[in-house]
């Protein structure tokens, strides 16, 4: 009996969801939460031959610091690539920081010779968009500005974000130098050489993807100017920005996502494929909002790093 079958069988509360190719899928509210959260694994770096460098401040907003966390191998001489990871939760939740994170599998990517980086950045409850994405390309300029400081390879920098994350991380890769360049570090290059992005919303010109929450788009946009605020949806949208010359590109999406709808994914792919750009879609199947299962899936992520970062840049 495959999954819809047993779903059918079920005599709790069921919704039913279109997809965007139109088909219909039944889904058990109990079963199946909206998205699924876990609880980090805590990492003993020092056993693990890595050091942590936590609450380094790169940003300074409206009076609130902007922290990141880095990780890399002890001993490290060499500058190495950088990988940074930006965190979900609707740009809002106070819940999920930069502690929420797949952490075994960032340390793994450490362990494999890579700088890993987890930020923060300014919620809704805060300030409004695009406050988000000005302090993630923010953590972005000051590596560049503290290269000294840090092993990192400044011209080497990729980006992986899940859900609201991914949305941001996507906005990082694709956005140019001059867009979103108000913050700290001003006027240093934001430019990152790829992106992962997990199941990001791509089109936040309507409220599409969370219509029963209006109010996280009341916050992330409560602009009353009806044309100032079509302008600020669509500079949020990552799919406007599909026609350029793109980052490579590696997207994650579970085919029964009831959250972010898997339908955002393929468009992506869809248009960044027709713009000529280097990307790849992975469905996941039977896996619906929140951190994949499966090592299958990490390893992806680490061929593709390997790929980008530590191939020879053109």
């Amino acid at each position: 009996m495959d999954l819809r079958e047993k779903r059918k069988q079920c005599n709790k509360i069921c919704v039913t969801k279109q997809r965007g190719n139109g088909e219909k899928m039944e889904f058990n509210l109990n079963e199946n939460p909206l998205a699924k959260v876990i609880a980090p694994e805590k990492i003993d770096y020092g056993k693990e031959g890595l050091v942590c460098l936590e609450d380094i401040v790169y940003a300074s907003n409206d009076r609130e610091a902007c922290r990141m966390d880095m990780v890399y191998p002890a001993g490290q001489q060499e500058k190495l690539p950088v990988v940074i990871w930006v965190h979900g939760g609707g740009w809002s939740d106070e819940n999920l920081t930069r502690k929420y994170l797949p952490s075994r599998e960032l340390a793994e990517l450490s362990k494999r010779g890579y700088v890993t980086v987890s930020v923060d950045y300014r919620l809704t409850g805060k300030a409004p968009f695009p406050a988000q994405i000005e302090d993630c390309k923010s953590a972005v300029r000051f590596l560049r500005s503290h290269g000294q400081d840090y092993p990192v390879d400044v011209n080497r920098i990729g980006v992986w974000g899940e859900s609201a994350g991914g949305h941001l991380a996507q906005l990082m890769a694709y956005s140019s130098d001059r867009e979103f360049d108000n913050g700290t570090n001003s006027g240093v290059s934001s430019v990152v050489q790829g992106v992962v992005a997990w199941y990001a919303p791509c089109d936040l010109r309507t409220n599409k993807e969370w219509p029963e929450d209006e109010e996280i788009y009341n916050r992330l946009f409560p602009e009353k100017d009806a044309r100032k605020q079509a302008e600020l949806r669509k500079a949020a949208s990552p799919v406007c920005y599909t026609d350029r010359k793109n980052p490579p590109s590696l997207l994650m999406h579970g085919d029964v996502d009831r959250l972010v709808d898997y339908e955002n994914s393929r468009l992506m792919c869809e248009r960044l494929k027709e713009a000529g750009n280097d990307v790849e879609l992975v469905t996941v199947p039977g896996q619906g909002h929140g951190f994949f299962e499966g090592e299958a899936y990490y390893g992806r992520i680490y061929a593709f790093f390997d790929r980008i970062l530590k191939g020879s840049l053109s």
